[in-house]
């Protein structure tokens, strides 16, 4: 009977025990139990205090860790639990080596020996929380379970940001952690403002400004980029594929000696030179072409000139006004330094040709025909559109009476009707004289025109 009475008694209190650990720890998932051929079983994470931490971790540096994985106390109770018998536990922590398990399990059993008699799973949790550090023998390995204590810290981070509340550097309004993001420079901002932001800078193309909006970081000379990882969080796969494509369009941009553009229509990707033979590009397409003018591979010939003037343009620019030796070079090398000089020399000679045309001749002012004056007067009358003008100035003249503008005080040709006629003597009287008669018959015949009219 007694028997009976105290394991009703050692059930009862094992109930509560775990009722009262269900409360404190059952809601974050930290403890779970069951009850199975009259005993209860369950385990218990417990995660470390950051102070104990820093203890355990010796000596302390830089790259230390702020936390470690919990401890999963992993308990058995035998049906004289609390009154009589101890408990049954076993630990799991990927951080602890064999020794250092051992040596925990002996100071729970110590534990179990202070508080006899009573529920100690309570004590156990805050013991393996708070005072591992006062165990001996403990050493904590890092290095074979780095990869755990670095997924263990990001999410503890994680955990602990999202339990605080912020205020967005953007919107300037509280936001709860759940819906804020911190930076790799520790600025904070709620999800939906710097999403909104970036969205804008993918749109318009300006990835260099992909970096930290806050007033402290922005346009300084360290503002740190956004990283890959926040910007995972923060766009959509569209826009992160927006973004790997303009970087690489910047890419091939900055650096046109080693890439290319493909100049097929419909691929448009990016080419990066053949490394051995100069200026052959293969795509993955298959289109092969030379990075040079961007056309069909031609072997080792030069390009095919295409546009005379405007290479002729860009090569004068090169030799005789900037005298860019690189731009010179790069061209001779394309086209041919023989070809361009070629061409050069006929620019020249066309060039001579226009201002020996400009200066000796006068233009048309209705129909812009060059005419060049022989001899006589300086009153011209085309002979494509029929049109007088005054071959010093290049207006038009009254056809009737074209003699004003040659007589007037307020033209710029008053009196010079006969300036430019060359010779002089017997000879400019002559030419005088028969350019007179010429203008008299001229103007008879104007007027005998005007009469049948």
């Amino acid at each position: 009977l007694e028997k009976a009475i105290m394991d009703d008694e050692c059930s009862e209190l094992q109930r509560s025990e775990m009722d009262a650990l269900t409360a404190i720890y059952g809601e974050n998932g930290l403890f779970e139990y069951s009850f199975s051929d009259g005993q209860v079983s369950g385990k218990a994470t417990v995660e470390i205090d950051s102070n104990c931490v820093q203890e355990l971790v010796q000596p302390a540096s830089e790259s230390s860790p702020e936390y470690l994985p919990p401890i999963t106390l992993i308990f058995s109770l035998p049906t004289r639990y609390p009154l009589i018998d101890p408990p049954t536990v076993n630990i799991e922590c990927c951080w602890l080596d064999d020794a250092g398990k051992s040596a925990v399990i002996t100071r729970l059993a110590e534990i179990w020996e202070l508080e006899r008699g009573m529920g100690v799973l309570h004590s156990f949790i805050d013991a393996l929380g708070h005072d591992l550090h006062l165990i001996n023998r403990i050493t904590v390995d890092l290095e074979n379970n780095i990869d755990a204590v670095i997924s263990y810290v990001t999410e503890r981070r994680r955990r602990d940001f999202e339990a605080q509340s912020y205020t967005c550097a953007i919107c300037i309004e509280e936001q709860s952690g759940k819906h804020c993001i911190q930076l790799s420079c520790s600025h904070v901002f709620c999800r939906k403002c710097l999403s909104s932001y970036l969205s804008i800078l993918v749109t318009e193309g300006n990835i260099s400004q992909l970096k930290c909006p806050d007033t402290q970081c922005h346009g300084s000379s360290t503002q740190p980029s956004i990283t890959d990882m926040e910007m995972q969080q923060l766009l959509s796969q569209e826009q992160i594929s927006r973004i790997h494509r303009l970087r690489e369009q910047r890419r091939i941009d900055n650096d046109k000696t080693k890439y290319a553009w493909c100049p097929r229509t419909g691929c448009g990707l990016g080419v990066e030179c053949d490394k051995t033979v100069e200026s052959l590009c293969e795509c993955s397409c298959g289109y092969v072409f030379c990075k040079l003018c961007l056309r069909t591979w031609h072997g080792t010939n030069y390009c095919e000139i295409k546009s005379t003037k405007k290479i002729v343009n860009m090569y004068i620019k090169a030799v005789r006004e900037s005298e860019d030796p690189m731009m010179r070079i790069k061209m001779e090398k394309q086209y041919g330094k023989a070809a361009l000089q070629r061409m050069l020399a006929m620019y020249d000679r066309d060039n001579a040709s226009l201002k020996l045309i400009r200066e000796s001749t006068q233009k048309c002012p209705k129909c812009s025909l060059r005419i060049q004056k022989a001899y006589g007067c300086n009153h011209m009358q085309c002979t494509q559109c029929d049109a007088h003008f005054c071959y010093l100035c290049g207006e038009v003249v009254d056809r009737i009476n074209p003699m004003h503008h040659f007589n007037s005080a307020n033209s710029l040709c008053n009196k010079r009707l006969f300036d430019g006629i060359e010779g002089s003597g017997g000879h400019h009287q002559r030419q005088q004289q028969e350019a007179e008669d010429e203008e008299l018959n001229l103007m008879i015949r104007l007027a005998f025109e005007d009469d049948q009219d």
